[in-house]
């Protein structure tokens, strides 16, 4: 059963974001992407030299009215009026290796990876009551079962957990 929430399911690239976004669909939660929202409301760029698309998020932030129940793809997600925003994490070094195999640039890689070690969408101040979970070790089916009983018990804020340069 889906509570009545608008849901930013967030973290840097690789830690498993779209995985649990289709799990959730499975189990009969409305999901939509950062970009099919941006899409829908004319806020993306067309692709550039690098192969991505822009997203002006302040203005789609802005533009969109988000009034049904729904989770939020993209890492970009907790930058928009949400009820609640999961954060998903995962250690350095298996995202790294995540990262390597869909064959991305070594500097893309740092980037995330660097991004993800100082805490992500921490940084950013995530909008709504906020929960991070940690999918180094977990499977996906027990990480999204994980972040569905924290939601169904109301979504309680959670002060962050996870510090990867203090265990580095």
């Amino acid at each position: 059963m889906e509570p009545s929430l608008v849901v930013a399911l967030t973290g840097s690239p690789g830690v498993g974001k779209t995985t649990i976004a289709t799990l959730a669909a499975n189990a009969g939660w409305t999901v939509t992407t950062v970009a099919e929202l941006a899409e829908a409301h004319g806020m993306i760029s067309e692709i550039d030299h690098d192969g991505a698309q822009s997203i002006d998020i302040e203005g789609l932030a802005s533009a969109v009215e988000l009034d049904e129940s729904m989770l939020i793809d993209g890492h970009l997600s907790h930058l928009l009026p949400v009820d609640a925003s999961v954060v998903i994490r995962c250690s350095p070094s298996v995202l790294t290796a995540r990262l390597q195999s869909r064959d991305y640039p070594t500097w893309k890689i740092e980037s995330n990876v660097e991004w993800e070690m100082v805490g992500g969408p921490w940084g950013d101040k995530p909008n709504g009551r906020t929960a991070e979970f940690d999918a180094t070790d977990i499977s996906p089916d027990a990480l999204w079962m994980n972040i569905e009983a924290w939601l169904l018990t109301g979504a309680p804020n959670r002060l962050p957990q996870i510090d990867w340069l203090s265990s580095s």
